[in-house]
């Protein structure tokens, strides 16, 4: 049997550093996810995944009809390294793979807007429980929000209450909040519901490795034809 890469540069990687990946992966969690569907502004893109990633959030899905999902490096601050972004070509099929994994689809709007959608049910982000399993979060384009045609496949809709004049929150800001309460809740339930299975942890560790050296592919390479 090979060695997994882990194995392989295990000597490579500081004590330190193998207690850190190893704590990070048992906080890891895929039972949350989020959605963004065609972002447009780099720094939102960013903040969102410096957001998903200090929070513990693995995977983003973005869908890209109208744009590239190309956050900043300055503004993620490394982030993106380390999780999983997963790119679909339409609504339906970002929507089809999640209820196939059994992911509860939340819209995230604005107050006015979620309480005017007549068709979905509308929640405050308190009354969100994760008791009934997974959950993705999908946020919208900025200014015009979620594409109609990705709505339909949403279950209900979250929205934070606001007390001024103020309409919403930027759509990194809102992707933070939530995900900021949602973690909370997501820490009170046994972790075995939530946590990334050994397989999954293994996978990442092997990822995490190879980054986590210097032209690590490279010396990845040359050790496994050793």
């Amino acid at each position: 049997m090979k060695p997994r890469p882990s194995e392989l540069l295990n000597d490579l990687i500081s004590r330190e550093r193998k207690a850190r990946i190893e704590q990070v992966l048992e906080n890891r969690t895929r039972f949350i996810t989020v959605v963004l569907d065609n972002l447009y502004h780099p720094h939102n893109m960013s903040a969102v995944v410096r957001s998903c990633e200090a929070f513990g959030i693995q995977d983003i899905h973005v869908i890209e009809t109208e744009n590239r999902f190309a956050p900043s490096e300055g503004i993620a601050m490394g982030a993106q390294r380390w999780i999983s972004v997963i790119r679909h070509a339409s609504s339906d099929e970002c929507a089809s793979w999640l209820k196939e994994k059994g992911y509860t689809l939340m819209a995230a709007d604005p107050p006015e807007r979620a309480m005017k959608t007549k068709s979905k049910k509308a929640f405050r982000l308190e009354q969100i429980s994760l008791d009934q399993g997974p959950l993705a979060l999908v946020f919208g384009k900025e200014l015009h929000g979620i594409d109609p045609h990705l709505r339909s496949f949403c279950d209900a809709t979250i929205f934070i209450p606001m007390k001024g004049f103020t309409e919403s929150f930027n759509v990194s800001v809102t992707a933070a909040i939530c995900l900021y309460e949602l973690r909370k809740r997501l820490d009170a339930l046994p972790a075995i519901k939530w946590q990334l299975s050994p397989r999954e942890k293994s996978d990442l560790r092997d990822e995490w490795y190879v980054k986590s050296v210097r032209h690590g592919p490279k010396v990845l390479k040359e050790l496994t034809n050793r």
